[in-house]
């Protein structure tokens, strides 16, 4: 068995040991590896992984970095320091003595990358790529943590990505619905829980065939922006704060709340969703033939008609003890002169297009709100 040993520091937090130490950049290439996010798995699937797949541009700015700063530059200017830990993971007990402070890794073990796969993407395209071998010495401090619970893995970089850096946030809240998945609702806070939800509803929204959304959202595993990645039109993270008072009102009158559990939460909106957005394609399928030639599945269509459906459109079909149906959709929006015409959304001349803030989103819903006919 093949295995590598380090000095390192051992401590207890709640009652899991964390080491903290120095490795070989060529060391730690070889022992980390990373759990990858796939769209092609639904966010709860207890095999999801958790961190988006690498940027190579950023592997190879960070790779360029260490070859100028530290193999070529004599480190006047101090540039050639690269002292930020990296936070890893072993899913399996450690061999610590602490008598010499050593501590053994196996190989055929290796630790997760928690935080900072970039950093040691950028290493692995300096020594293997650029063949600087010189680097394969280059220290690099960690922390490892021993979390034989996966789930408590995932929840580490959930706070570390979360709360302690601005990142985009479509992939922690894939992180959260794959926690409620594995250990159940209740260890998933109240204030978080409508984002488990909406994700399930917006993984189901893009996967399902059926939907006028299939395909077309950029998921938490999809670099880039919906203008770079082919076929994607609107990220993950707009669409979610876009549904947050369409949850709000499923909430406050109780539609949620009888649900048992979060993905019966999840079903109960997306009953409402799926037929009103089929309901708004039938009404005006031109704009959803060439969706990148239109805003009506961009953040003014999101934003307006997500406010339009549960100000207007659902608290009437409630007063009225109507279901909230495709043809009862149907029937309040097809009159709209505004809703029902393409070159109304159109990007390039069409009126929607010009409301491009929160602000102009709101007032698009006005609009859109006057010019239906609630009392036919």
């Amino acid at each position: 068995m093949r295995t590598l040993t380090c000095s390192a520091v051992c401590g207890i937090q709640k009652g899991r040991r964390i080491f903290t130490g120095i490795l070989d950049a060529g060391d730690l290439i070889d022992i980390t590896i990373v759990d990858h996010y796939s769209s092609a798995r639904t966010p709860d699937d207890p095999k999801q992984g958790y961190q988006r797949p690498p940027e190579r541009s950023r592997i190879t700015r960070i790779g360029s970095y260490l070859i100028k700063n530290i193999v070529e530059d004599d480190d006047v200017n101090g540039n050639g320091l690269f002292p930020t830990a990296v936070t890893l993971a072993a899913r399996t007990p450690l061999k610590y003595d602490p008598e010499t402070s050593r501590l053994t890794i196996e190989y055929d073990k290796k630790l997760q990358v928690v935080d900072g796969q970039h950093r040691i993407e950028g290493l692995r395209y300096a020594i293997k790529e650029k063949e600087e071998l010189y680097l394969k010495e280059f220290p690099i401090p960690f922390v490892i943590m021993e979390t034989p619970d996966r789930i408590v893995e995932m929840n580490q970089f959930r706070t570390i990505n979360g709360t302690a850096k601005s990142v985009r946030t479509d992939l922690v809240n894939s992180i959260l619905a794959a926690i409620a998945a594995s250990r159940g609702d209740e260890y998933i806070t109240e204030k978080d829980k409508w984002r488990v939800v909406v994700t399930r509803v917006i993984d189901r929204l893009d996967k399902d065939a059926d939907s006028p959304w299939h395909n077309l959202i950029l998921m938490p595993d999809e670099a880039g922006s919906p203008k770079s990645v082919d076929g994607k039109i609107v990220r993950a993270t707009s669409f979610m704060t876009s549904l947050k008072p369409v949850y709000d009102w499923l909430d406050y009158f109780n539609f949620l709340r009888d649900a048992d559990d979060l993905a019966t939460k999840a079903d109960v909106m997306y009953d409402v969703l799926a037929p009103y957005w089929s309901a708004i394609k039938t009404v005006v399928p031109d704009a959803f033939e060439s969706p990148n030639d239109y805003v009506i599945q961009k953040t003014p269509g999101l934003f307006s008609l997500h406010n339009l459906l549960v100000k207007d459109l659902v608290p009437h079909l409630f007063r009225n003890r109507l279901d909230w149906t495709w043809t009862n959709f149907i029937k309040l929006i097809e009159e709209s002169p505004e809703l029902s015409d393409a070159d109304f959304w159109h990007k390039g001349s069409g009126r929607a297009s010009s409301y491009g803030s929160m602000k102009g989103f709101h007032e698009l819903y006005e609009l859109l709100r006057n010019s239906i006919n609630l009392n036919k």
